[in-house]
């Protein structure tokens, strides 16, 4: 079924494939995207890339080796420009942080381009701050071409322990230092990168993706973990009931943020439930998104979200659609994958046809394995009759 659905909906599962077979990786905060051509590319970040050219049921890898970086690298994040243009962003494996640069290829491989990120230039600088290299991070464009992409700036080394955490929160860092997700942009096609704004420094937000409303041109989606504790201006239980976090706790779980004005400034949308800290957003057809995720604290099952509208209102459990993300239906896509807890990237295959990858240890030895799972829509048995 190819049509747009509007209604209330059901989640289809098709077949859920291998990817990567374990003895290949030991983590794998992944990234998805298309291709104009139609191949399908899947960043595993501590291995190489893998594509698809046929709708995700098998895979190649796909080496990466940019030439100015001949040492291990982790590659923080991935994304197609509409030229065709393939981007990872990414730093030596076993560095300092220091080094977040972003390779390009047009050749899909062969040859490589590099050039440095200016994340430096925030407070409280180098050497005290460095990036965080986890996330389903993504690039985007914009309709004039203008690409974007996040990273996470956070201290470095003896200055968060000179200045360690107050209460519960995740770094540390003086009072004042900016430690938030980042948005670079890049206008000329990922050649350089500069620009650099925070998304919501308030809540800590990390390991962010981004998503192109393709309604509105100006509003840009962020799907970020955010972590760090009570503020002190919050009374707990209108905390509690806001965030859906047991009493007491600490903020950890997923926010999704817009904004209207091209990613310059965010606001809050919704909350995931507590632990169900690591998602992804997915702008799909119709103005549909679709959120995935962890499921809680167990690290078990992922699930999926659903907005008809944008992300501006969502599928409850009685068929009903209200502003409400953090009580809306969780589809259940993966039951109970043994230690979960990675990213969940998705991609649309064709209006209403789905693609989610997701990675788990299928025993003690930390040797990961990835699947893909293909899953659809279906219209509710009241909304087609």
């Amino acid at each position: 079924m190819s049509a747009i659905l509007t209604g209330p909906v059901e989640v289809v599962i098709d077949d859920d494939t291998e990817i990567v077979p374990p003895g290949l990786l030991d983590r794998s905060m992944m990234s998805i995207a298309r291709h104009p051509r139609g191949s399908i590319y899947l960043n595993t970040q501590s291995g190489p890339l893998f594509r698809s050219d046929d709708e995700g049921r098998s895979w190649t890898a796909v080496p990466i080796r940019p030439p100015e970086h001949p040492e291990p690298q982790m590659y923080h994040g991935m994304g197609v420009a509409g030229s065709g243009r393939l981007l990872v962003a990414h730093s030596r494996r076993d560095g300092d942080m220091l080094d977040l640069s972003v390779s390009f290829t047009d050749d899909g491989g062969d040859s490589w381009t590099t050039s440095p990120t200016p994340f430096g230039q925030f407070a409280p600088g180098v050497p005290h701050m460095r990036f965080h290299e986890d996330g389903s991070r993504s690039f985007v464009e914009l309709d004039d071409g203008t690409l974007m992409f996040t990273t996470t700036i956070v201290p470095n080394g003896g200055y968060g322990e000179e200045h360690p955490p107050t209460g519960d929160e995740l770094y540390g860092g003086r009072p004042g230092d900016l430690f938030s997700d980042i948005v670079f942009r890049s206008t000329d096609g990922g050649t350089t990168w500069g620009d650099p704004t925070p998304a919501f420094p308030f809540l800590n937000p990390h390991e962010s993706n981004l998503a192109v409303d393709p309604a509105v041109s100006d509003r840009v989606l962020l799907m970020a973990r955010c972590q760090r504790s009570i503020p002190a201006d919050e009374d707990p239980a209108d905390f509690a009931a806001r965030t859906g976090n047991p009493p007491g706790t600490r903020i950890k779980q997923g926010v999704l943020f817009e904004s209207v004005d091209r990613g310059r400034t965010f606001s809050e949308l919704g909350w995931t439930n507590y632990y169900g800290h690591r998602g992804h957003v997915c702008a799909a057809s119709g103005n549909r998104v679709v959120v995935t995720h962890n499921a809680d604290y167990r690290y078990t099952a992922v699930v999926a979200r659903l907005s008809p509208d944008g992300g501006r209102s969502w599928q409850q459990e009685d068929g009903g659609f209200r502003r409400d993300l953090l009580h809306s239906r969780k589809f259940i896509l993966v039951p109970d994958p043994p230690g979960h807890s990675f990213t969940t990237p998705t991609l649309e295959l064709e209006p209403g046809h789905f693609l989610t990858t997701y990675g788990w240890y299928p025993s003690a030895t930390r040797s990961l394995r990835v699947n893909g799972l293909h899953w659809h829509l279906e219209p509710t048995t009241a909304d087609s009759a």
